[in-house]
Formats: structure tokens, C-alpha cells, sequence
């Protein structure tokens, strides 16, 4: 049975446009991606992607996508059974992948464990929550600003994209 999400993907403006007109995403296949090799959405919450659009990336002019997305096989990095799964992995592979491949050090293996989770179990979907970074809990509450990040590994799990904002802020004047 398949399990449907609503993702939110930010990007610069060119960028949206060619995946608009392409009808399909690029995947991101960089070594110290946090989910793997995939397409990177923030599930069910705008925001969160024109954050990254605005914070983490710095663009001036962006644009948010909106997916729906139906994946048969989900691994859920939220599950305590799941991250049993990977924990026994990292112990497998223990040091064997310190380094990137340019030499520089690795500073999250998070790629290499869940490339060995694939050959396991092919999945469409991977998801997990994470704190948001450099924030602090809501005052007097254990409460923790989070972000939920799904990475699409199949991209025919991906059933529509559309445009639901546009900030251009840069200009050209003669």
C-alpha cells in the first residue's frame, strides 16, 4: 500500500523554471547529502523550504515547489526499529569511510550507511525529523523547532509539481 506526502522543494528561480518545463527534478547525488542520493523536500510545511531558499542558501531570487509524492517502500528514520537497522550498519562499516572521495574528511556518514540500507532494501522514500539548527527551545518548554526532510530516491513516486511561490528580488534597470 502506498503512502502519499506533500513536499515542498526550494530552489533558485532558473532552476525551478527547468525542472517546470523538464517535468522533473534533478537528483542530488553529493557525498555527505543527509538522506542520500535523491530529491531533497521538507514535508508538508512552505516555510521550511523558503528558509532554506532565504537562510540556509542565501538566494535572492527563489522559487518553492510543491510535489505530491506515492511511495510504496518508506524507511522511516523516525522508527526505533529503522535505527536499529543502522546503527548495526555503522558498526559494519565502522571507519572504513572517513574520507571523501577528494581526501577531505567525512563529516556525517549518513550517505554511505543508508547507500548500504539501499542494496538491502530498495526504497523510494527516506524521511526523518531534525532540529532545526541554531535555534533554541521555545522559552520555558521542551519544545524544539524541527524540520521534516523527505529524499525521493525514485522519482516516479513523484506525481506533480507546480509552482506556489516566486520572490525575484533582483532586478535589472536601464
Amino acid at each position: 500500500m502506498s503512502q502519499t506526502y506533500i513536499g515542498y522543494h526550494g530552489t533558485t528561480v532558473s532552476r525551478g523554471e527547468n525542472i517546470l518545463n523538464s517535468k522533473q527534478y534533478s537528483i542530488s547525488y553529493k557525498e555527505e547529502e543527509w538522506l542520500g542520493k535523491g530529491v531533497y523536500f521538507f514535508e508538508k510545511d512552505i516555510q521550511q523550504a523558503v528558509n532554506f531558499c532565504v537562510k540556509a542558501r542565501k538566494y535572492e531570487d527563489y522559487l518553492v515547489l510543491k510535489s505530491k509524492i506515492e511511495a510504496n517502500i518508506c524507511i522511516d528514520l523516525d522508527n526505533l526499529e529503522t535505527m536499529k537497522i543502522l546503527e548495526r550498519i555503522s558498526q559494519e562499516i565502522k571507519n572504513r569511510y572517513m574520507k571523501l572521495k577528494d581526501g577531505s574528511p567525512r563529516k556525517l556518514k549518513n550517505s554511505v550507511i543508508l547507500e548500504k540500507l539501499y542494496k538491502i532494501k530498495q526504497y523510494d522514500v527516506v524521511k526523518k525529523t531534525f532540529p532545526v539548527l541554531k535555534t533554541t527551545n521555545i522559552n520555558d518548554t521542551n519544545f524544539i523547532w524541527v524540520q521534516v526532510q523527505i529524499c525521493v530516491r525514485n522519482r516516479e513516486c513523484i506525481k506533480t509539481i507546480e509552482e506556489v511561490m516566486r520572490n525575484e528580488r533582483s532586478y535589472i534597470f536601464n
